[in-house]
């Protein structure tokens, strides 16, 4: 019997449920020490580390949970798949042998290309499809060529917990957002619940020796019995579930994704069962076991992630350490973490997108960087996670693209987003919008460095988000966003900045127009005496205009409805309230959005120049347009490390031609929604 068990890998699915399991004392190595680790406490990938580990807790089994599992961004990411999947497999895998420790190796069904019709047993060939599937399996053929005695590899299937993000978590989310959703229908293979796994794998090990342990490596398959289709999987969970969700079978061509699944992958157990005298459950009972655990979860704590470090990320930080339902997962920064000495939750800042993903229910994306944004939101979609941003800059630069591809949105707390809550109250209370106004209290085009700094350190404000806000390109950001997400259109080009300090006189000169044009209106009042926020003109039937008057607000025929405040950070809990309960998306840029903020010069500029920031620089500012109008426009986002290979004059809109811009998934898919205008 081993004595002192090494698990990789421990934040894991598996990880976690081998956790639960040796907390419960739900096994009989109740004599054993077990050691949890993961990539923070032991580097499987550096073999002295591994070696320095095993002798100091002088570890008699290893049982390696971690593994590199983002099939899709596999495609992307060879290299680190193939560090965690191979490299760190070689790594145990020579420390077992020389140890004369037992190795137990978790592989995948993913290495077999799923053409067969019946199920696969451990001697079938294996042809893998995929750059996951390839990392896998040369994991396993690492492992059985240095081949260390009583080595035992575990392939299984469509793993789901109670914990972490997974197939049935995103089910019942989506399930309780949705009306209805599509899941595919012909990839058939065997849910596998991890705490099942886990009690077979204790199981395994409790023996004193497999029974083929002479020979080296053996390799068995696992999962639960029977059978299905993604799709059954789904109708299963809401079915037992009790949640009123329609799923619609689609075939996987109409679900296309960068890494190949296998149409087929039951997994014969024969071998297995046959070995170690197992019984296993079918994976609809135990399904229905998981889902009573995730339902009576006792005051779940939602595990919140955050991208960005600046003022909004300190701020909400502070603010969910103060939340009983929140825990913060991890802080994601692209600051060195040695000389990040300032943070008020230093401990939890890190430099690794994937292992934010991999803890966080939901995620916060507030860098203000909408290139930086593009690329961490299109990861953390593809993992099926919700997306809260406090980000106008990445909506009205790319945000469309996401629209369908999953729950990504603007936060209330910034002036879009109260302005869009504002919208929803207007409506439900039976009120026409005519007028999504923001109040501005300043306004210089091209304000100088000088005053910039000033005001920056005054009001301990980064240098890019006082001069943003001076020079209108935040403002214009702001109102092109809610003109796109609440279907609104502009007066003009430039948005019409009208100076007055009535909100109501104001905004009926705005009403007035929108009257004209037939459509509500998204523009901005300039006012040093207003309080700082925003408003809605808006319109009611006659019949309740006397009792409009009685409530003390107004003659009519326009209302105002205001919210003379935004306080950002201290908001943004609302909008993840809202996500976590169901309430769906709040705001975002539409998926056909008509409006962009181009880059406009601020000054002659040369060829040969560098645009480093757009917003927020001395050199060019935003300004509202119709994207029809100028197809060939640089948005102001995208104007990053920008070089000009053409003279621009002042006051002259930045276009393709003017500049060359570094390659970004973000330009990628600016070209993509582009080409679907023209």
């Amino acid at each position: 019997m081993p004595k002192h068990i090494l698990i990789t890998g421990a934040n894991g699915q598996l990880g976690q449920a081998l956790q639960a399991l040796v907390a419960q004392e739900d096994h009989t190595l109740l004599d054993t020490q077990f050691y949890f680790t993961d990539k923070d406490t032991l580097d499987i990938r550096n073999q002295s580390l591994v070696e320095d580990y095993v002798k100091l807790h002088s570890i008699d089994t290893i049982i390696n949970c971690a593994a590199y599992t983002a099939v899709d961004m596999a495609e992307e990411e060879e290299e680190l798949a193939n560090s965690i999947n191979v490299t760190a497999v070689k790594v145990l895998a020579e420390v077992a042998l020389a140890q004369q420790i037992v190795l137990v190796h978790i592989s995948s069904d993913y290495v077999y290309d799923g053409t067969k019709q019946t199920p696969y047993t451990e001697a079938d060939e294996t042809h893998p499809q995929s750059v996951y599937a390839s990392s896998k399996l040369e994991g396993e053929n690492t492992m059985r060529s240095i081949n260390p005695h009583g080595g035992i590899i575990l392939r299984t299937s469509w793993v789901y917990s109670v914990s972490g993000n997974n197939f049935v978590d995103t089910m019942l989310r989506l399930g309780k957002e949705k009306k209805s959703i599509s899941v595919v229908c012909d990839q058939i293979g065997t849910p596998t619940y991890a705490k099942d796994l886990a009690q077979v794998i204790l199981q395994i090990i409790n023996h004193t020796a497999s029974p083929d342990s002479a020979t080296g490596v053996v390799t068995y398959n696992y999962s639960n019995e029977g059978s299905c289709s993604w799709y059954d999987f789904a109708q299963a969970i809401f079915a037992l579930s009790e949640i009123k969700c329609k799923v619609n079978p689609i075939p996987t061509i109409e679900y296309p994704r960068p890494a190949k699944r296998p149409y087929y992958s039951v997994l014969d157990k024969s071998k297995i069962k046959k070995a170690y005298h197992i019984e296993i459950p079918y994976w609809r009972d135990s399904l229905q076991e998981a889902l009573l655990v995730m339902d009576t979860k006792p005051d779940k704590k939602y595990q919140i992630g955050i991208i960005g470090s600046g003022f909004i990320a300190s701020g909400l930080s502070k603010l969910l350490t103060q939340h009983e339902s929140y825990d913060i997962s991890a802080i994601l920064t692209r600051s060195d973490l040695e000389k990040r000495k300032d943070f008020t939750q230093n401990k939890l800042l890190t430099n690794d997108l994937e292992d934010l993903i991999a803890h966080s229910d939901l995620i916060v994306e507030c860098s203000g960087d909408a290139i930086y944004a593009t690329q961490t939101i299109d990861r953390i979609v593809k993992a099926s996670i919700p997306v809260v941003t406090m980000n106008s800059e990445f909506h009205v630069t790319t945000g469309s693209y996401f629209v369908n591809k999953g729950l990504v949105t603007e936060a209330e707390g910034d002036q879009p987003g109260v302005q869009a809550i504002l919208h929803e109250e207007a409506l439900a209370m039976g009120f026409k919008p005519l007028v999504y106004a923001n109040i501005k209290g300043f306004l210089n085009e091209s304000p100088t460095i000088e005053d910039m700094t000033y005001w920056g350190d005054k009001s301990n404000l980064s240098l890019e988000m006082v001069t943003s806000f001076t020079d209108g390109t935040k403002v214009s950001i702001e109102q092109v966003l809610v003109a796109n997400g609440l279907g609104a259109g502009l007066i003009q080009e430039g948005l019409v900045k009208l100076s007055c300090d009535d909100m109501l006189e104001g905004g009926s000169v705005l009403a007035d127009k929108a009257k004209a044009l037939g459509y509500p209106v998204s523009d901005y009042l300039l006012s040093a005496t207003l309080p700082a926020g925003v408003f809605l003109i808006v319109e009611h039937d006659e019949e309740q205009q006397d009792a409009l008057r009685y409530y003390k607000l107004g003659q009519g025929p326009y209302y105002v409805l205001e919210r003379t405040y935004h306080l950002c950070h201290l908001e943004i809990i609302k909008t993840i309230k809202r996500v976590l309960s169901g309430g769906g998306v709040l705001l975002d840029n539409s998926a056909n959005p008509r409006f962009s903020v181009a880059g406009l010069a601020k000054r002659d500029l040369k060829v040969g120049e560098i645009i480093t920031k757009g917003i927020g620089s001395f050199t060019v500012r935003g300004t509202a347009i119709e994207i029809a109008n100028d197809l060939d426009h640089v948005p102001i986002g995208l104007l990053a490390d920008a070089k000009l290979i053409r003279a621009v004059k002042e006051g002259e809109r930045i276009h393709f031609d003017d500049v060359v811009l570094p390659q970004s998934l973000a330009l990628d898919v600016w070209t993509e929604m582009m080409s679907k205008h023209s």
